[in-house]
């Protein structure tokens, strides 16, 4: 159930952004990207973690540890509430966009409604019981939409996300009180609030980075190009990254555990050689099939007005693979019980700040702002590959193929897509030989993963008894 409603969930926030942007136009479009921009901006420094703190913790099931986690949920969505109301009126000066003034201070009921869910459908979690919180995703979820659908046909302005996103929180609330089983309460104890302070202590800090680290893409299109830019960048990205998004998390959840039981084997066929292996083929077919199947998705879903060029959509999807193929690196960091490589990635994609301003200037527009973030998300990568080889012991150069792999179809993929959008047919055919080169290399180099992968989806299908 939990599954279902996080597959609901997706699909249903991709369906919103596509109905927005069907109704709306690039630049109405661009003010819905700047509200959620704001709103992640403080939900991510924000983030205590204290609801999966009632899951983890040995006192959890402590009715006195549920009423803490559950005033600082309530904190969290006031101060939430608070923060988009005081920065309401500078963010729409710096945009000249008097109407986000209301927008943002208005979206701050969305998060302070949320900090009334009731947190029994996390207690439920220790015992693995997730139908409580999947049932209220996919109510919520789907409410939302119809909610956001309704508004936009209505007021046909970006306030329609207003409508969707108070309405989900509304319904989520509802639907986690509905299914408790103790009454709500709020309390302050000392005894455990120390404990929870720790926990919640280095996530904040992450929070913090992660969204600079994840987000300054947006915000660098937003501030150097401008919002309608924003819009359209806004709406290729999102047609890769929800579904991005959901097979990472199906990555990471199948192949941790596995990583976690034997971290330091690096032999071929091995779990963390089959992770490797398998994001690197499913980056590869990320960035190639969106360059193939992202303009005509575009034309479909938005219509005529969202046209890019093949290029700039190729683009998005190598910057998309890229990220993806990150869960290689900081699932076998976690696997290895190194956390601190998790930072140190994520410090290390900041560089893609400086090289997207570097490409803004030198390049120009939304291509030059993300290939700069290309190179970031490469220097992350390769990153995390070198420490992982040091904390385990192997040879530096261990899996830096991968990534080269990756740089290599990365560069065939963006030159096919500029032949096809410039007509070179030179320059299609030069890059021929090396996409050749690159599948021969492929079956070489990854025949174990795709032999395990062939049994694995054998036996799913049962085409093996």
């Amino acid at each position: 159930m939990y599954l279902a409603g996080s597959l609901v969930g997706q699909a249903c926030a991709l369906l919103r952004y596509t109905v927005l942007a069907r109704l709306l136009g690039p630049e109405q479009l661009g003010l819905v990207a700047t509200l959620t921009l704001v709103s992640n901006f403080f939900e991510m420094i924000s983030d205590t973690g204290s609801d999966r703190f009632l899951v983890q913790d040995r006192e959890g099931d402590n009715p006195e540890v549920q009423k803490l986690v559950q005033l600082v949920v309530v904190a969290r969505g006031a101060f939430m509430a608070i923060g988009l109301a005081l920065v309401a009126w500078p963010v729409a000066l710096h945009f000249d966009q008097p109407p986000l003034l209301i927008g943002l201070a208005v979206l701050g009921f969305a998060p302070l409604i949320a900090g009334f869910m009731h947190l029994d459908v996390r207690r439920f979690q220790r015992s693995n019981d997730f139908r409580a919180e999947g049932v209220g995703m996919i109510a919520s979820e789907l409410l939302a939409l119809i909610a956001t659908l309704v508004a936009a046909l209505v007021v046909r302005d970006f306030t329609a996300i207003l409508y969707g996103l108070i309405v989900r929180s509304v319904v989520l609330v509802a639907a986690s009180h509905i299914t408790a089983e103790r009454r709500y309460e709020l309390g302050l104890s000392p005894k455990h609030a120390a404990r929870l302070s720790v926990f919640a202590a280095p996530l904040i800090a992450n929070g913090v980075l992660l969204f600079f680290a994840s987000q300054s893409d947006r915000l660098l299109v937003s501030g150097l190009v401008g919002l309608e830019a924003l819009g359209y960048y806004s709406a290729v990205l999102l047609l890769v990254l929800y579904p991005s998004v959901a097979l990472s998390r199906f990555m990471q959840g199948i192949h941790l555990p596995l990583v976690a039981k034997d971290p330091s084997n690096l032999s071929q066929g091995a779990a963390a050689d089959l992770l490797g292996g398998r994001c690197l083929l499913l980056s590869l077919a990320m960035a190639a099939g969106f360059a193939a199947v992202g303009p005509m998705a575009i034309l479909i879903l938005y219509g005529p007005k969202f046209s890019q060029p093949i290029f700039i959509v190729a683009l998005v999807g190598v910057l998309q693979g890229a990220r993806f193929l990150r869960v290689w690196t900081v699932t076998l960091a976690i696997g290895v019980g190194r956390s601190g490589i998790v930072m140190a990635n994520s410090l290390a994609r900041l560089s893609g700040i400086p090289a997207a301003i570097l490409g803004f200037v030198t390049i120009g527009g939304v291509g030059g702002v993300a290939a700069g973030f290309v190179a970031g998300e490469l220097i992350a990568l390769a990153t995390g590959v070198l420490l992982l080889n040091r904390a385990r012991s192997s040879p530096w150069t261990q899996d830096l193929d991968r990534v080269l792999a990756f740089v290599a179809g990365s560069a065939i993929v963006l030159a096919l897509a500029w032949s096809i959008q410039e007509a070179l047919i030179p320059t299609g055919l030069a890059a021929g030989g090396p996409g050749v080169g690159l599948v021969i290399w492929l079956l070489r180099r990854e025949k174990a993963t795709m032999q395990h992968s062939l049994g694995l989806v054998t036996r799913l299908l049962g085409l093996g008894r």
